[in-house]
């Protein structure tokens, strides 16, 4: 997702890369606090990239099947609200889809490559969400070479923790994006979607009011092996590729990046006729674009928005 913004004049803003993607932070606050929410979030990489060997998701994943991690009390929040968003879709969130995504496809890596049928097989009974036990202060992976990966809620988690910062500090117009997990508040600001079939043009354009919004969209054009077929968005339960759609994104009033982080992936990997009792179940617009380029809608109804204009 791409962003078409007006600067207010007492609004400052920051840009950087950290977790393999652009962070963009807005607000009308100083530059310190800004930076100082920059390092938040690099600090956040360091805890729970599972690509840094150091990193507590590391310990964790090293340790599954041995014994249990202790973490403090910030730190374990993530993992219970990614095992309560697993246990509420019945893993089709996993965030013990490690042993996939890093493991066989090695998504994030430079020796990813395209596993055979035989070698998912034999993995994707790591990814049991029901073997990762949070418990005071502790992580536990029950089985020995399951991994946690965050990826798939990690971005919406840390763009909500920056959001509710520099809300702490008294900012009043705020806009977060990590990575297409976008939070605003306070002005009507203009998000526009990535057309999946040519990144450089737009799909249309949400307009947000000044009340808090929270957006998140997922895609197959983002990352993948060879090509598009081959996509980085994995069905927890097949342990391969759906191609439903192309682009989907969930929008939902509030602050609510976490959710819509974890709920874009339920969605991706949901079939549309589906998509209607999904929305429903976790109270968010869907806007869909299927591999043959069809637009699909669903729960605008109640949705607290300034405008929807999608392009021809």
């Amino acid at each position: 997702m791409s962003l078409s913004i007006k600067m207010g004049f007492f609004i400052r803003g920051l840009k950087a890369k950290v977790m393999s993607t652009e962070l963009i932070m807005e607000a009308n606050v100083s530059r310190k606090i800004l930076f100082e929410a920059l390092e938040s979030v690099k600090r956040f990489e360091e805890r729970f990239s599972a690509y840094n060997e150091d990193s507590l998701v590391s310990l964790i994943n090293k340790n599954a099947g041995i014994e249990a991690v202790t973490c403090n009390q910030e730190e374990c929040e993530l993992f219970s609200e990614a095992l309560k968003i697993a246990q509420r879709s019945k893993g089709k969130f996993d965030p013990t889809i490690g042993a996939l995504t890093q493991g066989l496809y090695g998504f994030g890596k430079t020796d990813k490559k395209i596993p055979a049928k035989q070698e998912l097989q034999k993995t994707k009974h790591l990814v049991d969400y029901r073997q990762l036990h949070v418990k005071d202060n502790t992580v536990f992976l029950a089985k020995k070479r399951m991994r946690l990966d965050l990826g798939g809620i990690g971005k919406g988690y840390i763009a909500q923790k920056v959001f509710l910062f520099l809300q702490s500090k008294g900012a009043t117009k705020i806009l977060v994006n990590a990575g297409g997990e976008i939070l605003t508040l306070g002005k009507n600001y203009r998000v526009a979607i990535t057309n999946p079939f040519d990144i450089h043009k737009y799909l249309g354009v949400i307009e947000t009011k000044n009340t808090p919004f929270s957006i998140s969209t997922s895609g197959d054009y983002e990352r993948y092996i060879g090509s598009k077929k081959n996509h980085h968005i994995l069905d927890s339960q097949s342990a391969t590729q759906n191609h439903y759609y192309s682009s989907l994104t969930v929008l939902k009033n509030g602050i609510t990046a976490t959710l819509l982080d974890a709920v874009a992936t339920i969605a991706f990997n949901t079939p549309a006729h589906e998509l209607k009792d999904l929305s429903k179940e976790y109270d968010v617009a869907i806007i869909a674009v299927t591999d043959e380029g069809e637009l699909l809608f669903e729960n605008f109804k109640n949705l607290d928005i300034k405008a929807c204009e999608i392009f021809p």
